[in-house]
């Protein structure tokens, strides 16, 4: 049963938002094109893993995607876990390419690439290891769970050196191959560990304690405000400045018309600028005048508000 989604990864939206809104030349351009390839590239290794799993029985089961828990003031994030009444499964999700060498003695990963780079990084197994000591003391029950982790490689064509450790083979394993590795994790863990009532708190605090990742986008990527290019983006030609007539947005390059243009424009807002805004704000990011019109562009969109007239307050939408 899927119990907790994957989104799409909030820095991923704020990059695609200063693709549209920072200039093209501004000095960030190319850090953010490095950081979306690999942030886009680690999604698709989660998808291969997230088709596998849909293949395994729901009422036998509970997924949690994505998921980021707080214990002792200190955040740690699960890439994927799995309960089930006879154990607790965590996943981490690795999608990297080339030949990898997994150096037991130094707890090092070596990635050499198809150009012939060679780069060490982090044991990923030392990773959900550390992980699941964190997520059997944030779970504080005095039951004896078997605590089971994998490392699983979403890119099928990446070679796993066999020279690395042997107690790898038992940890590292293709997405392909998750499927059939669950099952027999659940043959080796045969007892009911968790009552039906004991599973049910679990997940539902599990799900009341996931804590998406929020972060300043001006102080992460470095840039301000006045970076930022203002008014509404024609979806078609992709220049800035469309103009509001009789209800809905025409651009003064192309002459292409859009009802909802408005929505990208404000979403960007609050993803790039800050995490609210005000009628006045979007005035002035819009360029618009009307305070009717605003405040129907506004609403049109949903979102959470307090306040009444101008002391209304609207909020950037939950996410994760």
């Amino acid at each position: 049963m899927n119990l907790l989604s994957r989104s799409i990864p909030t820095q991923i939206l704020i990059i695609e938002a200063l693709f549209r809104r920072l200039n093209p030349n501004h000095r960030i351009h190319k850090d953010l094109r490095e950081e979306y390839n690999r942030r886009k590239k680690g999604v698709a290794g989660e998808k291969q893993i997230d088709y596998y799993l849909e293949f395994l029985p729901p009422e036998q089961f509970y997924i949690f995607r994505g998921l980021r828990l707080i214990c002792d003031n200190k955040a740690f994030q699960i890439d994927t876990l799995v309960i089930s009444q006879k154990f607790v499964l965590l996943i981490e999700a690795k999608d990297i390419s080339g030949k990898l060498y997994f150096d037991e003695s130094y707890k090092q990963l070596v990635c050499i690439n198809e150009d012939g780079d060679q780069q060490v990084m982090e044991d990923p197994l030392e990773q959900v290891k550390r992980q699941s000591r964190q997520f059997v003391k944030w779970m504080g029950l005095k039951l004896d769970v078997p605590i089971e982790y994998l490392v699983v490689l979403g890119d099928s064509r990446t070679y796993i050196d066999p020279r690395s450790g042997p107690k790898y083979k038992d940890y590292i394993l293709h997405a392909h191959a998750l499927e059939e590795k669950i099952q027999e994790l659940a043959c080796k863990n045969q007892k009911d560990i968790f009552q039906e009532e004991t599973l049910r708190k679990l997940t539902s605090r599990i799900l009341t304690c996931h804590n998406p990742l929020s972060i300043d986008p001006q102080k992460t990527y470095q840039y301000s405000s006045a970076d930022i290019i203002k008014g509404i983006q024609c979806p078609e030609c992709k220049k800035f400045g469309m103009e509001r007539a009789n209800q809905v947005w025409e651009c003064p390059h192309c002459k292409a018309t859009s009802r909802d243009a408005h929505k990208q424009a404000i979403l960007d807002y609050l993803l790039l600028i800050k995490p609210t805004i005000t009628n006045k704000e979007c005035r002035d990011f819009l360029g618009i005048k009307s305070r009717k019109i605003a405040h129907r562009l506004l609403n049109s969109m949903n979102l959470q508000f307090t306040g009444t007239n101008k002391s209304r307050i609207y909020y950037k939408p939950k996410h994760g």
